[in-house]
This record gives structure tokens, C-alpha cells and sequence, in this order.
């Protein structure tokens, strides 16, 4: 599968988790873009669909990315969600878990000194060469103690 094709994938899981919870679905979003959903009463809801996390049982929580192999880094992820977002919602094949973007921030400062910092391997979601992200391996134990509401995923993968 191309870029092309893992973006029109990842859009389809978007457009059903819309239509499951009765949210909007932010059309034309590009880079840097930090809602992908805004609920009813205009909440603005960014969503991260972290398939992996069922193996690794840590949140990807991305904030930097570079296309250069690391010799600039850019905001990226929740890093532009912050400032723009309400809502931060990891769904996996098991859970869909909200939580507010504040306690996002206060569980990052409160425990970053525990969180491990990686970033992505070659070729992830094609990404081209020299082309990363980095971002704090949240476990799922961590992550649970900021969560607003956690519920069964709506959305499953094919």
C-alpha cells in the first residue's frame, strides 16, 4: 500500500467513528491540521487510531516530526492538537478512550520523567526516507488514570 492508500484507509476508519459517535468529520484536513472531529455542540475532537497499542500496550503520543532524519524537528501531533483541540481520543480494535487536551498536558507533566521518548522506525505508514516522528510511549495503566470516559471501540479494523 502506498502513502495514498494508507491515508484514504485511515480516512474510512475516521468517516465510520464519525458516523458511530455523531461527530463531523473536518474535511480537508492537511498537515498540521489538529481536529479531525467536532461533536454537536462544536467541541473540537482530534483522534489518534493507535492499532499497535494492543501489542505494545502503550499510547503513541507524537509531538515531533522531521523529514530531514533528524536534523530539524517540527510540532507535530499533540503538539498542535494542544492549541487547537477539546477532546484527545485513542481508539484501538478493543477501546475508544476521551480525555480532555488539559489532563493530556497535566499527565505529561506529571509523569514525563517515567515516560520513555522514541521515535518512529523506517518506512512506518510509508513514511519516505529520512522522514520520523517522535513521541512519549504512554503506557495504558498511565493513560487510564486521565481518561474522561473509556468504552468499547465503535470502530474495528479490517
Amino acid at each position: 500500500m502506498d502513502v495514498g492508500g494508507f491515508i484514504g484507509e485511515q480516512n474510512r476508519y475516521e468517516l465510520m467513528l464519525a458516523e458511530a459517535m455523531g461527530w463531523d468529520f473536518v474535511e480537508g484536513q492537511g498537515k498540521g491540521s489538529g481536529i479531525d472531529f467536532l461533536a454537536p455542540d462544536g467541541t473540537g475532537i482530534e483522534c489518534k487510531f493507535d492499532w499497535e497499542s494492543i501489542k505494545t500496550g502503550n499510547h503513541y503520543l507524537e509531538f515531533a516530526q522531521t523529514s530531514d532524519g533528524g536534523t530539524t524537528w517540527v510540532p507535530s501531533g499533540f503538539s498542535i492538537s494542544a492549541d487547537e483541540a477539546d477532546l484527545w481520543v485513542v481508539v484501538n480494535e478493543e477501546w475508544m478512550r476521551t480525555l480532555t487536551v488539559d489532563s493530556v498536558k497535566r499527565m505529561i507533566t506529571e509523569n514525563r520523567s517515567e515516560l520513555r521518548t522514541t521515535r518512529t522506525r523506517g518506512g512506518v505508514n510509508h513514511n519516505r526516507p529520512g522522514q520520523f516522528s517522535k513521541a512519549y510511549l504512554v503506557p495504558y495503566h498511565v493513560l487510564d488514570r486521565y481518561v474522561m470516559h473509556k468504552t468499547p471501540s465503535p470502530v474495528k479494523r479490517d
